[in-house]
C-alpha cells in the first residue's frame, strides 16, 4: 500500500473477524512499529496459529527493511508514496508515483524468502518493461541539499565550487543554488561562500541546518535548554498524537494540552515536554493527554544525545538541563528570536488584507498556516506579520507546518541579506 491510511482502509473493508486476521501496519516514513503494541508485534512475526491465515498489510518499508518468516504470497500495487522537494519553492510534497523495476523486484523477493512463494503484480509486464524506471531516483535529487552542501564547505577543500562539484548522482543546479541561499541566510557561509565559525559548529551537529543554527543562537541568548527541547521533538519526526483513540475523546484530551501561549507550535511543543518533565516523564501522563508514548520517549532520548554533543563542541558555558517548574518569559522572546535566526531561510510575510502569507526568499507563492497550528491572531484576528516555519508541505494546498510568530525588527537583517545575495560568489571556487 502507498500509505498507512490505505492500510487501515483495506483492513476495514476486508470482511474477516479480528480473530482470523493477524495484521500489521508500518509507518510509511519509519521502521518504528508505531501502530502496534508489543503483543501485536509478537503476533506479526510469529507463525500463524493452526487453521489461520496471516495477512500482512504494509507500505514500502517492508520492501527491504523486514523479513517476516512464512510469507508465501505478495501482492504488489506498483505504486509508492515518495517525498519530493521543490527547490524553487522550498516546498515538500508526498506524491504517489510508480515504483522502479528495482523496487518491483525487491517486493517480489519478499515472497519465498524461507519457503516457495509467488508475487502477484497489479500491473501488466509491459508497464514494468516500458514505464518503470530502472532504479529509484536517488534521494540527493529529491531532497533539500542544505545539509550536504554545509558538509562540503566544512571540508576545507581548496577552490571547491559547489555548482561545479562532481557528484556521483548530480542534483540540479537549482537545488544547489537553493542550498547555498539557505546557508547564507542563516550565517553558515559568508558573502564569498566561505564557511563561517557558526557554520563549522553547525556542521558538527547531526541536525537539519536550521535547527543547528537555532541551537547556536539560543546558546548566545541564554535559552539553550528550551531550544534543545524544541529541536529534539522536531528532529524525532514522530507524530505525538495517538491514532487509536476515538476522535472526539482524543480531541477532548488534546484540548487539555498547553496551547503555546498563542505564539505558535514550537512553543507548544516546548510546553508539552516541560509538562511531561514535571510529571516525572510518566507514560500515563502521555496516555491521559492522547500523546504517543514512544514518540515522547524518543524525543527525550534525542534531547539527551544533543545535550552531550553540545557539551563537547560549545566554547562557553551552557545551560542544558530541562528545569522543572521553570518560569519562562511569558512571550518566549529569546526562544522565538533564536528560531527567527535559525529559520531565516524559512520565512513568510502576512498579506495585508487577510491571513494568507507569501514566502520570502523563494519564488513568491501564497501559503497558509496549517489548520492544526496553535498560532493565534491579535484582537482583530490578524496573525503576526512575520512567521518562520519548520516545513512547507503541499497537500490540498500549500501549508506551513510548525509555525512561530517573530518580530519585524528580527527579520530586517535577513531581508537585507536577500538584497545582496550573489549565488556565483556563494558557490566558491577560484573564478
Amino acid at each position: 500500500m502507498t500509505s498507512t491510511r490505505w492500510c487501515q482502509n483495506w483492513r476495514k473493508e476486508f470482511k474477516i473477524s479480528r480473530k482470523d486476521l493477524v495484521w500489521m501496519l508500518l509507518s510509511y516514513h519509519s521502521m518504528v512499529l508505531c501502530h502496534l503494541n508489543s503483543r501485536q508485534s509478537v503476533r506479526v512475526f510469529s507463525p500463524a496459529p493452526p487453521n489461520c491465515r496471516r495477512f500482512i498489510v504494509a507500505t514500502n518499508v517492508a520492501e527491504t527493511s523486514l523479513t517476516v518468516d512464512g510469507v508465501v504470497f505478495v501482492v504488489d500495487c506498483g505504486y509508492v508514496k515518495q517525498r519530493q522537494y521543490n527547490p524553487s519553492t522550498g516546498m515538500y510534497s508526498l506524491d504517489v508515483v510508480e515504483i522502479s523495476r528495482v523496487q518491483a523486484d525487491q517486493r517480489a523477493g519478499r515472497a519465498g524468502r524461507t519457503r516457495p512463494g509467488k508475487c502477484y503484480r497489479l500491473y501488466p509486464s509491459s508497464i514494468y518493461q516500458k514505464e518503470f524506471l530502472e532504479a529509484t531516483i536517488p534521494e540527493i535529487q529529491r531532497t533539500s541539499l542544505a545539509g550536504s552542501v554545509l558538509y562540503l564547505k566544512s571540508l576545507n577543500l581548496p577552490d571547491i565550487d559547489i555548482l561545479k562539484f562532481d557528484f556521483l548522482d548530480p542534483p540540479s543546479r537549482e537545488s544547489l543554488e537553493d542550498a547555498l541561499r539557505q546557508l547564507y541566510l542563516i550565517d553558515a557561509i559568508d558573502e564569498s561562500g566561505q564557511i563561517t565559525d557558526v557554520g563549522r559548529l553547525m556542521a558538527e551537529l547531526p541536525l537539519d541546518p536550521s535547527l543547528s543554527r537555532t541551537l547556536i543562537e539560543a546558546n548566545e541568548l541564554g535559552c539553550l535548554s528550551q531550544a534543545l527541547t524544541v529541536a529534539a521533538v522536531l528532529s524525532a519526526e514522530i507524530t505525538l498524537r495517538q491514532t487509536r483513540s476515538k476522535e472526539m475523546e482524543g480531541k477532548r484530551k488534546r484540548q487539555q494540552l498547553p496551547d503555546g501561549s498563542g505564539w505558535g507550535d514550537h512553543v507548544q511543543l516546548l510546553q508539552i515536554f516541560e509538562s511531561w518533565d514535571q510529571a516525572d516523564y510518566d507514560p500515563r501522563w502521555c496516555s491521559d493527554h492522547d500523546l504517543q508514548v514512544r514518540g515522547m520517549k524518543f524525543s527525550k532520548d534525542v534531547r539527551n544525545q544533543l545535550s552531550q554533543i553540545i557539551q563537547k563542541i560549545a566554547k562557553g558555558p551552557t545551560d542544558l538541563q530541562a528545569r522543572r517548574g521553570r518560569k519562562s518569559d511569558p512571550d518566549y522572546r529569546k526562544l522565538r528570536r533564536a528560531l527567527c535566526v535559525g529559520y531565516g531561510n524559512q520565512l513568510a510575510e502576512r498579506m495585508i488584507h487577510h491571513n494568507g502569507y507569501h514566502t520570502v526568499g523563494y519564488r513568491t507563492q501564497l501559503v497558509q498556516v496549517h489548520p492544526s497550528s496553535v498560532l493565534e491572531g491579535d484582537e482583530y484576528g490578524k496573525l503576526p506579520v512575520y512567521v518562520v516555519y519548520h516545513e512547507l508541505i503541499n497537500t490540498t494546498r500549500p501549508f506551513m507546518r510548525n509555525v512561530c510568530g517573530v518580530e519585524q525588527t528580527w527579520v530586517k537583517p535577513i531581508l537585507k541579506k536577500l538584497e545582496k545575495l550573489n549565488i556565483n560568489k556563494l558557490s566558491g571556487g577560484s573564478s
